[in-house]
């Protein structure tokens, strides 16, 4: 068959509109509720416009559920019609249901399923009459269309009316085979499709309904009247924004991408999305089973999608949803529900001139499908069991509950918040340590331990470090405070924070040597500590060694070691060096892996200067020209 496609039609993969924004981590998970269970593989959930939910048994049955129970006796059985098969990898059977939107007034509704007979799909209507209003008769159907099903999936899948009334099905392909058919770029096939029928002109005889004379092919010998768009996979489920009337359309791939289609609300339609030739925005290349030549990979005459996304463990086959425009989930609002039968949860939605894809943090592995209920609220089909969305949710998260704390040395101890947000559901724990930063252990005592919230509770809780006063003036240190090992929450931004220790002994005390301190520059006038950090989490004070016993021409040095007196990773100067540019120069040198602080001190002013270096890099030197100025 020939391809055609109108060139006014066209969207090609140039179109500024792709826009990946897979958000790289996710702070918000939905809340579900569950409505009801022990479906036998349900597959679609719909509304008739009441407040009753409809769900759809890929057995054959349609059953409702009212004031939040599931009725005893189905809403339609026709599992004597359908070809149904209990494996959980089958796509035959009863596989999805619509209600006219006139349905209070005509009581027509529409399915899709797989005859029993042949096997090929069929669109039929239904029509409830009589004074039950939960009950259809199975022998009120009438048959809309009936498509051939060369294989046993990528069926004739969904049904949902339009804001323009007319009735749009979705298509898949005709089965999976090793390279896949190319029925999605045959005019004449109305398998890989989107097909759009009036279901209202002609319904009173056979076929029950016409050809909209706006679908796009119309009048082109080479195309079927009722193709609306084509060049699809296996779209299980699309859906109408119900405020904008913009079309979401999801795609299942071979193997490589999953993809959201989209088509701005009264968009015309002939679109083809590439299929088999491309898959999603990966080039297949490939025409094998094409009667005809179709266009390469690229070319214009297909329109990209929106949104794709590559297939893993948690990535395997995209389920779409329905646009939220309930009022439960204000942060929802706007927003395109997606899951994947692998786990992966999103959110899609317009930004700007393009689009995103927020991914959520918890899966829901073996959903099969969404559905809204007429107030807009959202539900899902995981297993046997309809749950609803009852929120979206930040994330458990575990923090410091500020930047920087302080305390004075005199003070005794200092006084940490560590802050749980978000979801409270669940038990969270968190580990948390003080240690050194430019303070040493002779400031305060190194600290660690667990905070603990139960089920339910939020807000903050503190540790304490002890803080050792003493008489010699040290400026301003600081500790680093780490929190890590969260358990049943995500770490928060502040995951570090820092405690500054106020000295209170003022500026003037003399700098005095101890095995942790190094006394340089004119007259011991600067004062050298540090600590370090290694890389299995280890922390503790730079031991000080003076160079001036050694040798004379470095009486302004001195060297500091981590592990052991063999081992001195650091060299420090303080020089005199006021008749150059009035100012004493700091120089450090050093030969280490490990993450280190340096902190000198001016013992007569209370200047600190402070250099350090991170965990695996390799230590520059340092000559600091500038680090204190000359009295």
């Amino acid at each position: 068959m020939r391809f055609s496609l109108r060139p006014t039609l066209r969207a090609g993969f140039g179109v500024a509109l792709l826009l990946l924004a897979a958000s790289p981590t996710a702070a918000r998970h939905w809340r579900t509720a569950e409505v009801a269970d022990g479906f036998v593989k349900p597959v679609a959930v719909v509304n008739a416009g009441d407040d009753r939910l409809f769900v759809v048994s890929n057995e054959g049955r349609i059953w409702v559920i009212q004031d939040g129970q599931r009725l005893p006796t189905p809403y339609l059985d026709i599992r004597s019609k359908v070809r149904f098969s209990p494996e959980g990898s089958s796509e035959l059977g009863l596989l999805s249901a619509a209600f006219h939107p006139n349905y209070a007034s005509n009581g027509y509704f529409f399915v899709a399923y797989t005859r029993d007979s042949d096997g090929a799909g069929v669109v039929a209507r239904y029509e409830v009459s009589g004074p039950n209003p939960n009950q259809s008769p199975a022998g009120s159907e009438r048959v809309l269309l009936t498509v051939p099903q060369p294989g046993a999936n990528h069926n004739l899948n969904h049904l949902a009316f339009g804001p323009d009334g007319r009735l749009y099905i979705s298509s898949g392909d005709g089965g999976y085979q090793p390279e896949p058919r190319c029925t999605p770029q045959e005019g004449g096939n109305l398998l890989g499709k989107v097909l759009r029928l009036d279901v209202d002109a002609g319904a009173g005889s056979a076929p029950y309904h016409s050809i909209p004379a706006d679908n796009p092919f119309v009048g082109d010998p080479s195309v079927e009247d009722e193709i609306w768009s084509l060049g699809l996979r296996n779209p299980w489920r699309f859906a109408f924004d119900r405020q904008t009337g913009d079309l979401w359309l999801t795609d299942v791939g071979q193997d490589t991408r999953d993809e959201i289609n989209f088509v701005a609300g009264g968009g015309p339609g002939g679109q083809n999305w590439g299929w088999k030739m491309m898959e999603g925005s990966n080039c297949r290349g490939l025409s094998t089973n094409c009667s005809e030549p179709i266009p390469g990979c690229f070319d214009p005459a297909y329109s990209p999608p929106v949104i794709d996304y590559g297939q893993d463990a948690r990535r395997c086959a995209i389920i779409g949803g329905h646009v939220y425009r309930g009022s439960a989930i204000p942060d929802m609002i706007g927003s395109f529900l997606v899951g994947d039968f692998c786990g992966a949860t999103f959110l899609a939605r317009r930004n700007g001139g393009g689009f995103e894809l927020e991914e959520l943090s918890v899966d829901i592995p073996e959903i099969v499908s969404f559905g809204e209920g007429a107030d807009g609220e959202s539900y899902l089909l995981q297993g046997d069991t309809l749950y609803r969305i009852v929120d979206l949710v930040n994330d458990a998260s575990v923090a410091f509950s500020v930047d920087s704390y302080q305390v004075g040395e005199g003070d005794g101890v200092g006084v940490v918040s560590v802050r749980r947000q978000g979801d409270a559901e669940g038990a969270v724990t968190v580990s948390y340590a003080a240690e050194p930063f430019s303070a040493s252990v002779a400031d305060f005592q190194p600290t660690f331990g667990t905070l603990s919230w139960a089920d339910g509770e939020v807000g903050d809780k503190t540790f304490q470090v002890p803080i050792l006063d003493d008489a010699i003036f040290e400026g301003t240190e600081e500790i680093r405070l780490r929190i890590f090992d969260a358990v049943g929450a995500e770490l928060g931004d502040r995951a570090e924070a820092r405690l500054a220790i106020l000295d209170d002994e003022g500026a003037g005390a003399p700098c005095v040597p101890t095995d942790l301190a190094l006394c340089l520059g004119p007259g011991g006038r600067f004062q050298v500590t540090g600590n370090w950090r290694d890389f299995e989490g280890q922390v503790g004070v730079a031991h000080a060694v003076p160079l001036s016993p050694l040798a004379s021409q470095l009486e302004d040095s001195g060297v500091m070691w981590f592990f052991n007196l063999g081992n001195a990773e650091l060299l420090v100067k303080v020089l005199d060096a006021c008749g150059v540019n009035g100012h004493h120069w700091a120089f450090l040198s050093a030969a280490t892996s490990v993450e280190y602080t340096v902190e000198i001190l001016d013992t007569e002013t209370g200047a600190v200067r402070r250099y350090s270096n991170g965990l695996g890099q390799a230590s520059p030197a340092v000559t600091d020209t500038q680090a204190f100025s000359c009295l």
